[in-house]
């Protein structure tokens, strides 16, 4: 087990875009949808006190950038800022991901001795 004061990459990505709807705005942004009430439609789930929170962390984070016009009725949109863009390839791994077909496989157990952890990164 890694002691606390060893820094983990992982960590440190989870931190900045690490909850449930974070790369799920970050995507839809990246798509054009760049407005409160877009996002809120085109978010299935999520509520307006969540995405207000999630958009103001991104902005804190400088993720997202939130852009406000002088306009009657005022029009915000949100832009992916150059360190936001550093975080696209992946959410765009997680839609690659995505679109693969689910497998339907059963898995039977064959190790008697209890699981046994494998390696996921070299």
């Amino acid at each position: 087990m890694n002691k606390p004061s060893e820094y983990c990459p992982v960590t440190a990505c989870m931190e900045e875009i690490g909850s449930k709807w974070k790369p799920i705005i970050l995507f839809r942004v990246s798509m054009g949808i760049n407005r409160f009430s877009t996002l809120l439609k085109n978010i299935e789930g999520i509520n307006k006190q969540m995405l207000s929170k999630q958009l103001k962390e991104l902005e804190k984070s400088q993720i997202l950038e939130r852009k406000m016009y002088a306009e009657i009725p005022p029009r915000v949109e949100y832009t992916i800022t150059a360190k936001g863009k550093t975080f696209m390839p992946v959410v765009q791994a997680m839609k690659k991901w995505g679109q693969k077909p689910t497998e339907k496989t059963s898995v039977k157990k064959t190790d008697t001795q209890g699981d046994q952890q494998l390696p996921l990164f070299g």
